[in-house]
């Protein structure tokens, strides 16, 4: 019954639901976490899956209406530290907790509306379909889906934007994206540009992808293959970076995998593609993966975490899980 739901969900397009209500500031919500213990039946934590270790992961849930819908992630260099943004233009901010190495729980979660390019709160408005996220320092950027929007926000002290969000020109050599399958990838790069890189194509080869800002902008693709689509990017501490992907095939099917993307594949005209890391599906206990970000972890490995999308459905979770990766 849980699968039959999540499908005709996903073949609505994973369009989102009913807007948030307006927020000026920060507020507090509940958020509480139960354990995963196994990736699926055969994968308990520390054991191996594909070419990362599963590290276990938590079930968020939380009273809040407004809690859900995440996508884009990224966390403290000591990854303690969690921003998440939502569908409905909401912006997360929580200090994991751990214990013996593994996710514990989560403490310190709030939420704000992110404001729009005036100021004003986005949910409910044009732009408010947030989906992509990358921070450095006291600057976050964000991509906004179906209207191909990205937007530049100065941070405050405690992580949250501070007044207006700042328009960043996409080039002229941008192609023209469908509705609901936007710019959802992005990353930093090496030289300080910001790689995009969109969920729809019209090739059955590759993806548009493009840097902006950086030395020089320019167009690239990511190969396409196996039906899966591009969901997220996450530059890694040493360099490079991991690509999160999703596939759905109607009508009981989902799957996500993880590919290493070297950033010296990354070069104007390009088509980009990188070993497979790991690939899943429902039976490994997924559900609608749709961020990922990268830290150096206590005991120097580099650890890769995921946050699923649960389309503010009552059949689906939010589930963060967390992978090391094999150097």
């Amino acid at each position: 019954m849980r699968r039959l739901a999540l499908a005709a969900l996903l073949a609505a397009t994973l369009a989102g639901s009913a807007p948030a209500q307006d927020a000026s500031g920060p507020v507090p919500i509940d958020v509480s976490a139960v354990q995963i213990e196994r990736f699926g039946a055969a994968t308990p934590v520390g054991a191996r899956y594909g070419s990362l270790t599963f590290l276990g992961g938590l079930k968020l849930i939380s009273s809040d209406p407004d809690f859900g819908g995440l996508s884009g992630l990224r966390l403290d260099a000591d990854g303690e530290g969690l921003t998440t943004i939502s569908d409905r233009g909401n912006w997360f901010r929580g200090e994991l907790v751990y214990a013996e190495g593994r996710l514990a729980g989560v403490i310190g979660m709030k939420r704000m509306a992110t404001p729009g390019r005036d100021g004003r709160p986005l949910p409910g408005r044009r732009g408010f379909d947030t989906e992509g996220l990358e921070i450095e320092g006291r600057t976050a950027w964000v991509t906004t889906e179906r209207v191909n929007w990205l937007t530049r926000y100065a941070l405050g002290p405690d992580g949250f934007p501070v007044g207006a969000g700042q328009a960043i020109a996409l080039p002229k050599t941008a192609p023209g994206i469908a509705r609901n399958g936007g710019y959802e990838s992005l990353a930093r790069s090496r030289d300080g540009g910001l790689i995009l890189i969109a969920q729809s194509s019209k090739s059955e080869d590759a993806f548009p992808a493009f840097v902006v800002g950086g030395k020089k902008p320019f167009a690239f693709s990511l190969a396409r293959s196996d039906d899966f689509r591009p969901t997220d990017l996450t530059r890694l501490p040493g360099g490079g970076f991991v690509l999160l992907e999703r596939r759905y095939q109607p009508p009981f099917s989902l799957s996500v995998r993880m590919k290493r993307i070297a950033e010296k594949d990354i070069a104007p005209g390009a088509v980009v593609d990188g070993p497979v890391l790991m690939e899943a599906s429902l039976a490994q206990g997924i559900d609608n993966f749709e961020g990922i970000a990268a830290h150096r972890g206590a005991d120097g490995r580099t650890v890769l975490t995921v946050i699923s999308d649960d389309n503010f459905h009552p059949l689906q979770r939010t589930l963060l899980m967390q992978f090391a990766l094999g150097e």
